[in-house]
C-alpha cells in the first residue's frame, strides 16, 4: 500500500490530514526521534517521527534482493576489471556531486588526482576530494560518532577546496559556522535556514549522530535520516550537500557494496527535482515532521543505484565473455607468451569496464611484475590494438577490437 504524505494529504482535505496525522503520530509502529523540524518564517516545530509502513518494509527487501545478485556478478567479474569499473564510478561521482552544487570541475581534473601518489593529493584541484572517495574503495574506516567528527571530516574532505574557492566560506566557530546562513531558490528567494546558533547546531548534529548510530533502527533508514537532517541543520556555509552525499555513499559502501555506493551522486544529478522536493516537502510545516516520505525517497534512489549496478555489470561482464573469445580467435593478438596474453586481458577488462583505461602502474599491481616487463611486452601488441590516452599523466592503456 503506497504511503501518502501528509504534505499530500493536506491539500485534499485538511480534517483527513489532521485526523491521519494524529493516528500515525500515535501508532505503535511509529518511531518518535530526539529531533524537532521547523520551516523557515514558521513558528511551530515539530517532533520528527516515521512510521514502520509496508513500502519501507518491501523497499528493504528488494534492495536486500538486489545486493545479493549484484554481489553474485561482482564475484564472477576479474577483480581487476571490478577496480577498473570502480575507478571510473568514483570519476563519475565525484563529478556528479560537483555539478548538482554548481561545482565547476573537469573529469581530467579528477583523474590527474585520481593518479598522483596520496602523499601528493593535497597540491592539486579535487584532491583532498579524491582521497576520501578512494577512502570509500577501500573501506576505510572514518568515524562518525561526534560533532567533531563531522568538522574532522569536513577538514579533511572539503577545507582546501573551500579555500581555494572562497576562504570566508571556511567553518568560523568552535566546530562548525557561527552565523546565519540561507539556502535560497534560483529566483534567490530564502527557502531554508540553517541552525543557528552554533550551540544549536551542535547539539542537534550530536543528536542526528545518535540516531545514526543507533543500532536499533534498521541501517538504510538510519543513513535517510541522517542525510536529511545533515542538510537540515547546515553546519557549513558551504560544501554541506557535497559532504552529506559522500557520508551517504560511505555508509553504503561499508553495508552494500562500493560499487553500489559510488552510483548515488549519479543517480541524484539525474532525478535532481525528485530529490528536493524531498527535502522541501519535508521541511514543509503541513508535513508535521513525518520523516516516513524522505525514508521512502531515500530507499528509492538505492534501490535504483543497486538495480543499475548489478545490470551494467552483467552487461559488461557478458560483453567482456564475448570479446575474450573474439581475443584468442585474432590471429595478431593470439599468442602462447602467457605475461602477454595477461597484458592484453587487462587491457580488454579495461576497455569495457572502464572509460579511463588502466595504467602501467596498475598492470604492475595486477600481475605482479616489472615495469620493464609491462612496456615490453606492450610492444607487442600491434598499434591498431592498442589504444593510449596521453591526455593525462601517468598515460593509460586500452585494447582496441
Amino acid at each position: 500500500m503506497k504511503y501518502e504524505s501528509l504534505y499530500s494529504l493536506y491539500y485534499k482535505d485538511s480534517q483527513i490530514w489532521e485526523k491521519v496525522y494524529q493516528e500515525r503520530f500515535h501508532s505503535p509502529f511509529s518511531r518518535h526521534l530526539p529531533l524537532a523540524i521547523k520551516q523557515y518564517h514558521r513558528r511551530q516545530s515539530h517532533p520528527a517521527f516515521f512510521c514502520y509502513s509496508e513500502e519501507i518494509a518491501l523497499s528493504l527487501e528488494k534492495i536486500a534482493s538486489e545486493v545479493m545478485d549484484c554481489l553474485d556478478i561482482i564475484h564472477q567479474v576479474p577483480p581487476a576489471a571490478i577496480s577498473q569499473f570502480l575507478h571510473t564510478s568514483l570519476v563519475d561521482e565525484i563529478k556528479s556531486t560537483n555539478d548538482i552544487e554548481g561545482v565547476r570541475s573537469t573529469r581530467k581534473e579528477i583523474l590527474t588526482a585520481f593518479s598522483v601518489p596520496e602523499s601528493e593529493q593535497s597540491f592539486y584541484r579535487l584532491g583532498s576530494i579524491v582521497n576520501k572517495y578512494i577512502k570509500i574503495i577501500q573501506k576505510k574506516y572514518i568515524p562518525l560518532t561526534t560533532s567533531q567528527d563531522i568538522r574532522q571530516l569536513f577538514d579533511d574532505f572539503l577545507a582546501d577546496e573551500i579555500k581555494r574557492d572562497d576562504p570566508k566560506n571556511l567553518p568560523d566557530g568552535k566546530i562548525f559556522r557561527k552565523d546565519r546562513v540561507d539556502i535560497v531558490s534560483p529566483a534567490q528567494k530564502t527557502i531554508h535556514q540553517g541552525v543557528y546558533p552554533e550551540s544549536a547546531i551542535i547539539q542537534m548534529m550530536d543528536a542526528a549522530l545518535d540516531v545514526l548510530n543507533d543500532k536499533t533502527i534498521p541501517y538504510l533508514i538510519r543513513v535517510a535520516i541522517f542525510h536529511y537532517f545533515f542538510g537540515y541543520i547546515h553546519p557549513f556555509y558551504d560544501g554541506n550537500g557535497r559532504m552529506a552525499r559522500f557520508i551517504t555513499s560511505y555508509l553504503l559502501a561499508l553495508h552494500l557494496h562500493p560499487a553500489i555506493a559510488l552510483q548515488v551522486s549519479i543517480l541524484i544529478k539525474k532525478y535532481r527535482k525528485r530529490y528536493y522536493d524531498l527535502f522541501s516537502h519535508t521541511d514543509a510545516d503541513i508535513n508535521r515532521g513525518d520523516l516516513t516520505p524522505f525514508i521512502i525517497g531515500t530507499l528509492k534512489f538505492i534501490e535504483q543505484a543497486t538495480l543499475f549496478t548489478h545490470h551494467t555489470l552483467k552487461h559488461k561482464y557478458q560483453t567482456y565473455q564475448k570479446a575474450k573469445e573474439k581475443l584468442t580467435q585474432t590471429p595478431s593478438l593470439s599468442t602462447k607468451n602467457k605475461t602477454t596474453a595477461a597484458i592484453c586481458d587487462i587491457l580488454l577488462q579495461a576497455a569495457i569496464f572502464s572509460d579511463i583505461g588502466v595504467s602501467v602502474k596498475e598492470i604492475i599491481e595486477t600481475l605482479n611484475i616489472s615495469e620493464n616487463t609491462v612496456y615490453n611486452h606492450l610492444k607487442k601488441i600491434p598499434e591498431e590494438y592498442l589504444w593510449i590516452n596521453k591526455e593525462i599523466r601517468p598515460y593509460r592503456y586500452q585494447l582496441r577490437l
